[in-house]
C-alpha cells in the first residue's frame, strides 16, 4: 500500500513546481530525520532507564531476602545453610556472584562449596569504606554489572553484608535490540521519504505544503504517542496498548509495542512467580511429554542427577531410570496416564553413573487440543532408608557395645530353646554383673564406665564360640547363650574362663582397672521353663553368687529357688501393704545446736509388718526400688509428712522445718519437681519449711537431669540437703554444679568423734568446705555430749540423733515438748 501511494504521488506531481517542491520536501525532510532521531534516542533511553530500574528493584528485593534468610546461620556459623541460601541465589539468571563479608571486609562465603576465597579481603575501598562507616545498602553500577552491598542484622547486630552482582548483559541486549528495530523503522522511513521528494516534484506549491502537512501530521503524531507511551512503560505501567488504527510500517509498530507492553506484564508477574515456586521445590521436578521425553526440570532435578538444563531438557525420561526399575516405571507412567495417581520408589542414575533411591509421585495434565504432560516429581529417600535401617539395628543392638539387645536376645533366646528341644545338647543361659563396677564409674567418671563396659563386651565375644550369643540387657549386666552344651561341666567350664578373663586388669584411660564378675547360670532343658521362667532363674542364680561374696559363678538348683520364697513372701506383703498403706511416719528432732532448741524435723518411714513386727526401711526399701513402688510410695510419705506436720502446727511457736528423704528413683524422673509442687499445692504446706534430702549417688546419677530437678525445686523455695555425704562418690566438685543448702555429715563418721583422729579429720575438712561454700552444716547419728560438744566448737549448726531424741510420733514429740 505505502508503494501505490508513494507512486501516485510521483506521477501526480507536476514538474513546473519541482524546485519549491524540493525544497520544501527537504526541509521536511530533515524535520522527520531530526524527530526520528530524537525519537529512538529517547526510546533507546526510556528503554535502558525501565531495564535499569527493573533490575535495580530486583537486585534490592533479592538482596533484602537474602539478607533476611542470611541472619540466624550466620549468628550460628552454619556455613552449610549459608552455602544453600547462596547457591539458591546463585542459581538464578543474570547473577555474577554471591557472597558473604564480615563488618571488616573479610569474605566469610563466596557461595561455592570449595570456599576459594574465604578469608580473603576484598579489594574495593569504596565498598571497604561504606560497610565500615554505613548501616544501609550500597548500590554500585558498571557498565557490565550492577552490584549490591547489603547488611544482615539479627536484632540490632549487624553480623555482616551479603554482596550481590547481577549481569547487565541482559539489559544491554534487549536495548541493542529496541535500538536495531527503531533505527530499521528509520532508515525504512528514510528511503520512503526520499521517494516522496521525487513524488512531490509535479505537485504545485499548494499542494505540496498540504501534502506535507498531511505527511508531517500523519507521520510524527503517532510516533509522538508512541514515544509517551513508551516512556509510561518504562516507568511501570506494563500491559497498557495503543489503538490498532492503522495497517502500515506505524501500525506494525504499535502492534509490536502493544505485544512488548503486554508480555512484560505477564512475564514480569506470572513467569517469574512460576519459576521462583518450582526452583524452590526441595523435591525434583522433572515434565515429561507423551513419548516420555523430558520438557522441563527444576534446580533440584538438575542438583539431584548433576546434569545441566540443557543436556537434561530433550533426554528420554528411561535415560535416568536405572534399568532394573525400567518395567516398574513405564508402568507406572501409563498408569498416570489413567488418572491412576500413586507412588513407587525407583532409583534415578546420576551424571556420575551412581544411583540414588527415590519416591516417585506425578500426576498426568490432559490439554484440550493438545498432547497432555506427565509432572512427576522425585523425593530422595536414600537418607530416609538408612535411617530405617539404623533404627531397626537401634530396636536389636545395644548403642554402646554393639551387642545383642534385651530385645535380639529373647529371640535368640527362644531360638536355642526350641534348638534343645529337638535335640541331645542343653543350653546355658549365664547372667553375669560387673563387680565393682559402680566404684570405677564413680571414681574415674562415666566415660571411663563406657570404655570399660566396651572392652568387657570385646572381651566376652572373643572368647565364645560360633554360635553362642553375648548380650548387654543394660547397665553392667551381661548375658550369654551358649548352645549344644553337651554337659554341666562345660557350662561351668565357660563360666570359669569368663571369671578368669574379666579378672584381668583393663587399660581404662592409661590406668589399670581391676574388677569382676558374679555368674548366675541355668541349663535347659531339665524344666518346663518358658523364657521369663528361665531368666528369672539365672538372674536368681546371679544374685546368690554375689551375696556369696562375688567373683564367682553360681548354678541354679531348686533349692535356690526355695531360699527365694522367703523373699517372695516378703515382696507379696509389702503389695498388700502398699494397697492398703500400712505405713506410718517417726519423726526425729533437729536441734539448733548454739540455742539447744528444736528448729526441724526428719520425717522416717516405718512398717509394721504382720510377720515380723515393726521393720526398719533398710529391710524393704530395695524391693520398692528395685520394683519402681517407691516413687507412690514417695509421694505418699511428702504428703502424709506435709498434712501430719500441718495438723499439730502451733500457732504461737516458730514453724518447724521439715525434713523428708528421696530416693534416687523418684529424683531421677524428669516430673519430680512437678509432683512436689502438687503435693504442696494440696496440703497446703510452705516450700521455705521444706527440705528434701537426696544422696551423693541420686545427683551424680544424671548431671544434666539433677540440674535440672534442682534449679526446678530451688524456683518452688524448697530447700535441697546431701544425706549421707562422705560416704559415697564424695567429690567436692558436683557441688558447685548445684544450688544446694545443707551439707550433712554421715553417722558413721560422727560415731569416731572425738576420739577417732580419722573421724576427726574428715569431719574437720568436710565442715570447713561447707563453710567456704556458704553451705549448712548437719550432722546425724549424735549420740553423746562428748560428740555434741566437739560439733560445737567446729561451728556445726544442727545436729540429730538418740542423744536428743529417737524417732517418734508427733504425739509423742508434743507430749516430751
Amino acid at each position: 500500500m505505502a508503494r501505490n501511494l508513494q507512486f501516485r504521488y510521483t506521477v501526480a506531481i507536476g514538474a513546473g513546481i519541482v524546485i519549491v517542491t524540493i525544497i520544501l520536501a527537504t526541509l521536511f525532510f530533515f524535520q522527520s530525520k531530526d524527530l526520528l532521531s530524537n525519537i529512538k534516542t529517547t526510546t533507546s533511553s526510556t528503554m535502558s532507564i525501565a531495564l535499569h530500574d527493573e533490575a535495580k528493584k530486583r537486585l534490592m528485593n533479592l538482596s533484602a531476602i537474602l539478607s533476611e534468610d542470611l541472619a540466624n546461620p550466620l549468628y550460628n556459623y552454619d556455613m552449610l545453610a549459608i552455602l544453600h541460601l547462596l547457591q539458591s541465589v546463585a542459581s538464578l539468571d543474570d547473577i555474577v556472584y554471591v557472597m558473604v563479608i564480615d563488618p571488616q571486609g573479610v569474605i566469610v562465603h563466596d557461595g561455592t562449596e570449595l570456599l576459594d576465597n574465604y578469608g580473603k579481603q576484598i579489594e574495593e575501598g569504596k565498598i571497604l569504606d561504606w560497610i565500615k562507616s554505613e548501616s544501609v545498602p550500597l548500590l554500585n553500577n558498571s557498565e557490565d554489572v550492577m552490584e549490591i552491598v547489603s547488611p544482615v542484622y539479627i536484632a540490632d547486630e549487624r553480623l555482616g553484608w551479603v554482596r550481590i552482582a547481577l549481569s547487565k548483559k541482559e539489559q544491554s541486549e534487549n536495548t541493542e535490540t529496541l535500538t536495531r528495530q527503531l533505527s530499521e523503522l528509520i532508515s525504512e522511513s528514510h528511503q520512503r521519504e526520499r521517494y516522496l521528494l521525487f513524488f512531490v516534484t509535479g505537485i504545485l506549491l499548494l499542494l505540496g505544503l498540504v501534502l506535507a502537512a498531511l505527511i508531517s501530521n500523519r507521520l510524527v503524531s503517532p510516533i509522538r504517542t508512541l514515544t509517551e507511551y513508551v516512556k509510561r512503560v518504562g516507568e511501570g505501567a506494563y500491559g497498557i496498548e495503543l489503538e490498532k488504527s492503522r495497517s502500515d510500517e506505524i501500525g506494525q509498530l504499535i502492534r509490536s509495542f502493544n505485544r512488548m507492553s503486554k508480555d512484560l506484564s505477564i512475564t514480569s508477574v506470572s513467569r517469574q512467580y512460576l519459576n521462583d515456586v518450582l526452583n524452590n521445590l526441595r523435591d525434583a521436578l522433572i515434565v515429561v511429554s507423551v513419548d516420555k521425553t523430558i520438557i522441563m526440570v527444576n534446580n533440584a532435578a538438575v542438583d539431584m542427577i548433576g546434569y545441566d538444563k540443557e543436556r537434561l531438557v530433550g533426554m528420554s525420561y528411561y535415560d535416568i531410570i536405572d534399568s532394573r526399575d525400567g518395567v516398574r516405571v513405564k508402568q507406572w507412567l501409563a498408569y498416570l496416564m489413567k488418572g491412576e495417581e500413586e507412588s513407587i520408589d525407583a532409583r534415578y542414575i546420576t551424571a556420575e553413573s551412581s544411583c540414588i533411591l527415590v519416591s516417585l509421585s506425578g500426576a498426568y495434565l490432559d490439554f484440550s487440543g493438545g498432547p497432555g504432560q506427565i509432572i512427576t516429581v522425585a523425593q530422595d529417600v536414600s537418607e530416609h532408608r538408612k535411617n530405617e535401617e539404623h533404627i531397626r539395628y537401634l530396636a536389636q543392638y545395644d548403642g554402646l557395645t554393639n551387642l545383642p539387645n534385651r530385645q535380639l536376645f529373647s529371640d535368640r533366646l527362644k531360638h536355642a530353646m526350641e534348638q534343645a528341644d529337638r535335640g541331645e545338647y542343653l543350653v546355658a543361659l549365664m547372667f553375669i554383673d560387673l563387680d565393682r563396677f559402680k566404684k570405677v564409674n564413680d571414681s574415674l567418671g562415666h566415660h571411663a564406665g563406657d570404655l570399660l563396659l566396651k572392652k568387657t563386651a570385646v572381651r566376652l565375644k572373643k572368647m565364645l564360640r560360633v554360635g553362642d550369643t553375648v548380650a548387654r540387657l543394660g547397665g553392667d549386666e551381661f548375658t550369654i547363650i551358649a548352645e549344644q552344651i553337651k554337659s554341666i561341666s562345660d557350662g561351668v567350664n565357660i563360666a570359669n574362663t569368663i571369671l578368669e578373663i574379666i579378672r584381668e586388669p583393663f587399660e581404662i584411660e592409661s590406668r589399670k582397672v581391676h574388677i569382676g564378675c558374679s555368674i548366675g547360670i541355668v541349663f535347659y532343658p531339665f524344666s518346663n521353663d518358658d523364657i521369663g521362667s528361665l531368666i528369672q532363674k539365672a538372674d536368681m542364680a546371679m544374685y546368690q553368687a554375689k551375696r556369696s561374696g562375688r567373683g564367682q559363678y553360681c548354678v541354679y538348683t531348686h533349692l535356690l529357688g526355695a531360699n527365694e520364697d522367703g523373699l517372695i513372701q516378703q515382696e507379696s506383703e509389702l503389695m498388700e501393704a502398699l494397697k492398703a498403706k500400712s505405713f506410718h511416719l517417726l519423726y526425729q528432732p533437729i536441734i539448733d545446736v548454739n540455742t539447744g532448741s528444736m528448729v526441724g524435723m526428719e520425717a522416717l518411714l516405718r512398717w509394721d509388718n504382720p510377720r515380723r513386727g515393726l521393720l526398719d526401711p533398710t529391710e524393704f526399701l530395695p524391693f520398692l526400688e528395685n520394683s519402681g513402688l517407691i516413687i507412690e510410695l514417695g509421694d505418699w510419705i511428702l504428703e502424709r509428712a506435709c498434712i501430719e506436720v500441718l495438723a499439730c502446727d502451733d500457732s504461737g511457736d516458730q514453724p518447724l522445718q521439715l525434713n523428708v528423704n528421696v530416693s534416687i528413683h523418684q529424683f531421677n524422673q524428669g516430673d519430680y519437681s512437678h509432683r512436689v509442687e502438687s503435693i504442696l499445692t494440696r496440703t497446703g504446706f510452705d516450700p521455705k519449711r521444706l527440705e528434701l534430702e537426696i544422696t551423693e549417688s541420686s545427683l551424680i546419677e544424671d548431671i544434666e537431669l539433677s540440674r535440672y530437678v534442682v534449679r526446678s525445686l530451688k524456683k518452688l523455695g524448697v530447700r535441697i540437703a546431701v544425706d549421707d555425704f562422705g560416704t559415697g562418690y564424695s567429690s567436692f566438685s558436683y557441688l558447685r554444679d548445684f544450688t544446694l543448702d545443707t551439707l550433712k555429715l554421715d553417722s558413721s563418721f560422727i560415731k569416731g568423734l572425738p576420739t577417732d583422729n580419722y573421724a576427726n579429720g574428715i569431719c574437720t575438712a568436710l565442715i570447713k568446705m561447707a563453710e567456704i561454700m556458704d553451705l549448712n552444716v548437719a550432722a546425724e547419728g549424735v549420740e553423746n555430749s562428748q560428740q555434741l560438744e566437739w560439733l560445737s566448737q567446729e561451728n556445726v549448726q544442727q545436729c540429730q540423733g538418740y542423744y536428743f531424741s529417737e524417732p517418734v510420733t508427733l504425739t509423742d514429740q508434743e507430749t516430751s515438748d
